[in-house]
């Protein structure tokens, strides 16, 4: 087989938030389908589907990280340090008692109750005056995160992230094609090294 010295020149730019943001705004679709279709195992989706919407706010972050400070950003530290710093520099102002940060927040608790997986246990008794609907509808094996796994819950994390994006992105200066997972490769062929033999007839 002949072979080539040759010159490869790549350029690349690969943006994985494009892809995790894609995949939530997917799964909330399916969900919003489902709870009209009274569909099943909707929880679930729902769980699936803030987890990935907290991994995409992230990468966005990360992505105006990159642009603004370059090498220089510091995508391991934590999450919210890392939506004030890049609000800082960006000259965007945060309520941080307030929407659509405080949504980011939550969001942020609930991913990382998801990525922990710490178990719970429940002892103690106690006396109180409950009515029979309460006792009814008492769940001692239902865990705090599961309140989150409702629709508006879900919309309001999407709003808020997809408000927060905007907000940041309109104020770094870049243009839409400058979030564009892209790039070429080129290659230069230099010489022929080896030239496959003939066998002899």
């Amino acid at each position: 087989m002949e072979k080539f010295a040759v010159k490869i020149r790549d350029n690349a730019h690969i943006y994985i938030h494009n892809t995790l943001q894609n995949t939530a705004w997917f799964l909330k679709e399916e969900i919003d389908n489902l709870i009209k279709e009274k569909g099943e195992a909707i929880g679930l989706k729902i769980m699936a589907c803030l987890v990935m919407l907290a991994f995409a706010f992230e990468a966005r972050i990360n992505f105006l990280g990159f642009k603004a400070y370059g090498e220089k950003w510091e995508e391991r530290r934590p999450y919210l340090d890392k939506v004030k710093r890049i609000a800082r520099k960006l000259g965007v102002k945060l309520s941080h008692e307030s929407r659509p940060y405080l949504t980011i927040k939550e969001l942020k608790q609930f991913r990382d109750t998801m990525a922990h997986g710490k178990p719970a246990e429940i002892r103690g008794e106690k006396s109180v005056t409950i009515t029979a609907e309460e006792l009814e509808r008492r769940n001692i094996l239902k865990a705090d995160w599961e309140k989150s796994l409702n629709q508006d819950f879900l919309h309001r994390c999407y709003d808020d992230a997809e408000e927060l994006w905007k907000l940041l992105f309109d104020a770094s200066g870049l243009e839409i094609i400058d979030t564009v997972t892209s790039g070429q490769s080129t290659i230069e062929i230099i010489e022929s090294i080896e030239k496959p033999t003939g066998k002899a007839t």
